[in-house]
């Protein structure tokens, strides 16, 4: 595997903790991700769909935290490039969660003012989730090509 600064690997494991960190805060926030807007108990599709990128996240910070080498450096940089896309791909999902338009799921997902009609969550986290995992990726690749 390549070498890649030992320091500079290791921001990309901590950059991932805190995607999880934001991960999990929606997952124990969001009472409409856990039942789907109050119609399934004890936790919707889409909720365990959002802790395997949970798991996902903190298991590739555990590994390039204690080695960053390039290689997990590269697979941490790629995964997250894709989590983010898993999360704007997710609003092809609208009609699983009863919403009649991509546009009021996109609105739900990341607006930053509370959803009509919603249950508990906090507005804008899946902005914020986004951004890290863009910032992660960006950041791997950054530290690759040094």
């Amino acid at each position: 595997m390549a070498e890649v600064s030992y320091s500079k690997g290791r921001i990309v494991g901590f950059l991932l903790v805190i995607d999880f960190v934001i991960t999990m805060v929606i997952l124990f926030t969001d009472k409409n991700l856990q039942t789907d807007f109050g119609i399934v108990k004890p936790y919707f599709v889409h909720w365990y769909g959002l802790l395997v990128t949970a798991i996902i996240d903190i298991i590739g910070a555990g590994i390039i935290i204690a080695k960053p080498a390039g290689g997990y450096v590269k697979v941490g940089t790629i995964g997250s490039s894709l989590l983010a896309v898993f999360l704007v791909a997710d609003l092809a999902t609208y009609k699983m969660v009863g919403l009649s338009s991509v546009s009021q799921f996109a609105t739900y997902l990341f607006g930053f003012s509370h959803y009509p009609g919603a249950l508990s969550y906090i507005p804008g986290l899946y902005d914020v989730l986004f951004i890290f995992y863009i910032i992660t990726a960006v950041v791997g690749a950054l530290v690759l090509r040094s």
